[in-house]
């Protein structure tokens, strides 16, 4: 376990996901024991921008997530969660917020933020303006650590449906999402590879539910019927043989 730090009470203002985010990035960061120098070193991501991460003042791009995850040694699912996290700490910052609640920046800090090199990663398109959301990544991860997801847990952004734009080019079926042939796809998961799942099991007669880019339990299942109708082995998970069979 590594040495506490004594971190400030987040923003009021933080949105839910962001917290969730946080408050994960501070526990992992404890745990490892890693400095904020040797963090930004690791990360490629200034010291000074880990600062307001870590108090819930802006979201990292999500290759500096993956590399934080590397620097404190996660791997597999526990990775696949903190990503979760982050999905829904990126929409939950790209919802537009009232004029009133905007802080401002200095300077300095908005000149450092602007800076080429960091960028951000496309998000979602939205729904409808007012449109209700549902549970997402964080609530799994919540519940996989052994505790029922609060409230926060259940909002996230609900992408808008996807449609199924079938084609058959060199023997393989795509569905106009994604060209992924060995993509890893599992719970949690979201975008495009997720959609072009979800129209390729629709297409072998399994029903993941709605074709909206998010990877549920259902998507999981459906994978999974799939899997076992194929005699491939049955784990639930989108990986190089799935996609063989999944476009074939």
């Amino acid at each position: 376990m590594g040495r506490m730090t004594r971190w400030k009470p987040l923003p009021a203002a933080a949105a839910p996901q962001v917290r969730d985010l946080v408050d994960r990035l501070r526990e992992l960061k404890d745990q490892a024991g890693i400095s904020a120098v040797a963090l930004a070193r690791r990360t490629a991501y200034s010291r000074s921008s880990w600062t307001r991460c870590l108090n819930a003042r802006t979201v990292p791009p999500r290759p500096v997530v993956e590399a934080f995850a590397e620097a404190v040694g996660l791997s597999g699912a526990d990775r696949a969660r903190l990503l979760a996290l982050w999905e829904l700490a990126e929409q939950a910052q790209a919802e537009p917020e009232p004029a009133a609640a905007v802080e401002r920046e200095p300077a300095a800090e908005a000149a450092d933020r602007q800076t080429p090199g960091v960028w951000r990663r496309r998000t979602w398109i939205a729904v409808a303006a007012g449109a209700v959301v549902a549970a997402g990544g964080a609530a799994a991860w919540l519940a996989a650590a052994g505790g029922p997801p609060p409230p926060s847990a259940r909002v996230a952004v609900a992408p808008a449906g996807y449609s199924c734009d079938y084609a058959s080019r060199d023997g393989r079926w795509y569905a106009g999402h994604s060209t992924a042939s060995t993509q890893l796809v599992v719970l949690n998961f979201g975008g495009e590879d997720v959609a072009e799942v979800q129209c390729l099991l629709k297409r072998h007669g399994r029903d993941p539910g709605r074709v909206d880019g998010l990877f549920g339990e259902r998507t999981e299942q459906a994978v999974k019927d799939f899997q076992r109708a194929a005699g491939a082995v049955v784990d639930g998970k989108v990986g190089p043989q799935t996609w063989v069979l999944l476009r074939g």
